[in-house]
């Protein structure tokens, strides 16, 4: 995953929001880098907003370090400053193939057990690539604490060949039915350029298609909290054929194709 300037101003606003908490353990599908369409000047302002005081000095000598050296892994380098800037994680633990040394080198697609749970999880730009996404998802289920975070970014339309598959409203809705999962929050976005459209609920999504509103490459970040009591994880049967949307959703599902 690489934190784009989209990752950058979302998860910005949920710090300030208070959505994301500092102080926890984090689970990252796919180990972050920088992506390279932020300025390190906005990284070193808001390391003097969010950064705790004590730590704004060495962070900022850090990043002007690894800017410097340009060590092979120097992205995840600048990936991971920008973690403690904003979530000042008490652990961070990554699963990647193509990560640095510290990854985990775990196959998604098979059953895994790290021995432990994380206040959140995130999947950006990752279970596109993992064709047992069944697995994949029942995966961040089991690893996510009771009342923990899940934080989806993944394609929605375009990315043609980008990997596996594309992840419609339809998805993220259904898998919080089944799951008691509280959707916190759904957007909308494109990179090029970049657009970050808040959406409530998978209706306003199919009205934004219904109106052109959605471009060619566009991508849904969705924030799912997870139930404070734990479960097994269910499987979902989708919306449409459960009798489970709305009739303005029913409709659009006809209308849309």
């Amino acid at each position: 995953m690489a934190i784009t300037e989209i990752e950058y101003l979302l998860f910005r606003n949920l710090r300030q929001q208070g959505v994301l908490k500092t102080d926890a353990d984090i689970l990252e599908l796919g180990e972050a880098n920088w992506y390279g369409d932020v300025g390190l000047n906005n990284l070193t302002g808001d390391i003097a907003r969010f950064a705790p005081e004590a730590d704004r000095e060495a962070l900022t000598r850090e990043l002007d370090e690894i800017v410097a050296a340009r060590r092979p892994h120097f992205l995840f380098e600048l990936a991971k400053v920008y973690w403690r800037a904003f979530l000042q994680p008490r652990s961070m633990t990554a699963i990647d193939f193509h990560g640095t040394d510290a990854a985990l080198k775990l196959n998604l697609n098979d059953p895994l057990d790290l021995g432990r749970q994380f206040d959140v999880v995130m999947n950006l730009g990752t279970t596109e690539h993992v064709f047992n996404v069944a697995q994949a998802f029942k995966t961040i289920h089991d690893h996510v604490r009771p009342g923990g975070l899940m934080i989806h970014g993944l394609p929605f339309t375009g990315w043609v060949d980008h990997g596996f598959y594309s992840f419609h409203p339809t998805f993220y809705w259904d898998l919080a039915a089944a799951n008691d999962y509280q959707v916190v929050l759904a957007v909308c976005s494109e990179l090029k350029p970049v657009k970050l459209v808040r959406v409530q609920a998978r209706e306003e999504v199919l009205k934004m298609a219904e109106a052109g509103q959605i471009g060619v490459n566009a991508l849904m970040y969705v924030v799912l909290r997870a139930p404070t009591v734990a479960a097994p994880f269910r499987i979902p049967m989708q919306g449409y054929y459960a009798r489970s949307v709305s009739g303005e959703a029913a409709k659009a599902w006809t209308a849309l194709r």
